[in-house]
């Protein structure tokens, strides 16, 4: 993370001579850094692994681990901070190699102060930059995750895709989504990563801090509070190098928890991560917040439609379960056809909702054992137009109505009630007719009991081009071989 102009900048000198450890400590306070300091290479990743640090200001010829080694660790683990190396003995290839390996500068002693202080300003605000640029490029990686947020429909699809987005995104080795059980316990309810085996997220220490985490608001990381959770005795910390959990939280409600964490030998996360994903966190609280008010109202919009079909099926003692089945049939061809899903809703509804309109025809007819007359016929023709009438005015069901009114026309151009054939007609309408039809066929009616399926079939095939859209007669007849199209069964 960009660090606030009030913060003080942290040094870590190391040199095993102490008389320049403390000299380079005394003028770098009176400069205004913080520093500590380390009399070797190990001890200088001891320090690092203990608090984060802004700059190494490192010799390079010591016992043991050398200057050289210790920033070649430190790029191998990640530790990406400024590295100054200094030397009484300089030689060019020296020199080189510690530029290659992404030293910031070279300086050989003897130095002057002012000459340190000058090469430490500017190695400071030359890693600035490089985080500022880093910033601006994740915010455009961001835009691009939220967008992906934003447009996930489903909810145990947005899970997946909030936690392996999070953890591609942190560089993280495994991560999970807690959320609260019926026993008001988190759990793990989605992971990702090879690095864990199953069960590993439902450790005490990750459910405990979750919980804590959705309690104060606020991310945390994990170590930072190892005796108030018994981490330091959990599995977790033999194998992880650093976590994070931050709470998915929206003005109505706490969603759960969200975890990251890195693998033993890996760097610690940044600052900079952990800023990042916060706003990653925030944006997948709002959209699963979202998903969950949709799932809410297209739950209560199938309820409400599936009432208007049991009216329906109420007048008509034959048709006990029709919509539903013509439901089913065209939802299974609609998905074969591969068309949108927001269609494939409409298809579905417009399946359950394709008779309403007979809610307006007289049980009489409805249920007349014989004939009927050609003004009995002309009331059934009615449906249709009085089904779209009926959800015209409803927000959730009025895109429905092209199916609705349409469902009884012919590809011929022979049906009705508008006479369009072939193309004119929408295909969620060619759909449902040949649905409604082969159901209808099978099913038993006033004035007949129900067709063999090897009758009905023929008589598809006999209409396909005529009363039947070919390719969508021909596509049903070939699910309906494999099995694909079942009934419900009777109750």
């Amino acid at each position: 993370m960009l660090k606030a102009r009030n913060q003080a900048t942290h040094v870590l000198i190391v040199d095993d001579e102490k008389s320049i450890c403390d000299i380079l400590g005394q003028f770098l306070k009176k400069t205004g850094y913080v520093t500590s300091v380390a009399r070797s290479g190990e001890e200088a990743l001891e320090v690092l692994r203990g608090g984060a640090m802004d700059l190494v200001l490192s010799d390079i010829k010591m016992p043991g681990m050398s200057g050289v080694d210790l920033l070649k660790h430190m790029k191998e683990h990640g530790q990406n901070i400024p590295v100054l190396l200094t030397t009484g003995f300089p030689t060019l290839d020296t020199a080189v190699e510690a530029l290659k390996l992404g030293a910031y500068d070279y300086l050989t002693k003897p130095f002057h102060l002012e000459e340190i202080g000058e090469k430490i300003r500017r190695a400071l605000t030359n890693r600035r930059l490089e985080e500022e640029n880093l910033v601006f490029a994740n915010l455009v990686s961001l835009h691009d995750v939220t967008k992906v947020f934003s447009s996930t429909r489903e909810l145990p699809q947005l899970r997946r895709v909030v936690v392996e987005s999070c953890a591609r995104f942190a560089g993280a080795d495994g991560a999970a989504l807690m959320l609260v059980d019926s026993s008001s316990r988190f759990h793990c309810a989605e992971a990702w990563g090879d690095s864990f085996v199953p069960g590993f997220w439902n450790e005490e220490a990750f459910c405990t801090a979750a919980s804590w985490t959705v309690r104060h608001g606020v991310p945390l990381v994990l170590p930072a509070a190892t005796d108030e959770w018994g981490y330091a005795s959990s599995k977790a910390s033999d194998v992880l190098a650093s976590c994070m959990v931050f709470p998915l939280l929206t003005p109505q409600r706490a969603q759960g928890s969200l975890v990251l964490a890195r693998s033993s030998g890996h760097s610690a996360f940044s600052e900079l991560d952990l800023e990042t994903i916060k706003v990653l966190a925030s944006q997948a609280s709002i959209s699963l917040e979202n998903v969950m008010l949709y799932q809410s109202i297209r739950d209560n919009y199938l309820r409400t439609v599936r009432g208007f079909a049991r009216a329906v099926e109420a007048k008509d003692r034959y048709t006990h379960g029709h919509s539903e089945n013509v439901m089913r049939f065209a939802v299974v061809v609609a998905e074969a056809i591969s068309m949108a899903p927001d269609e494939i809703e409409k298809v579905k509804y417009a399946g359950l909702l394709h008779d309403i309109g007979k809610i307006g025809v007289s049980e009489a007819i409805l249920n007349k054992p014989g004939s009927l007359t050609v003004q009995e016929f002309g009331e059934i023709k009615k449906h249709p137009e009085l089904g779209v009438r009926i959800v015209a005015d409803v927000p959730f069901l009025k895109s429905l109505s092209p199916y609705i009114l349409h469902h009884h026309e012919f590809y011929n151009g022979l049906g009705y009630p508008g006479g369009l054939k072939g193309m004119e007609i929408p295909l969620g309408a060619r759909i449902l007719g040949v649905c409604d039809a082969y159901e209808a066929m099978t099913s038993d009616r006033p004035y007949r009991k129900a067709m063999p399926v090897e009758k009905a079939t023929s008589i598809l095939v006999e209409n396909r081009g005529k009363q039947f859209d070919p390719v969508v007669a021909d596509l049903f007849l070939d699910l309906l071989k494999k099995g694909a199209i079942t009934r419900l069964a009777a109750e």
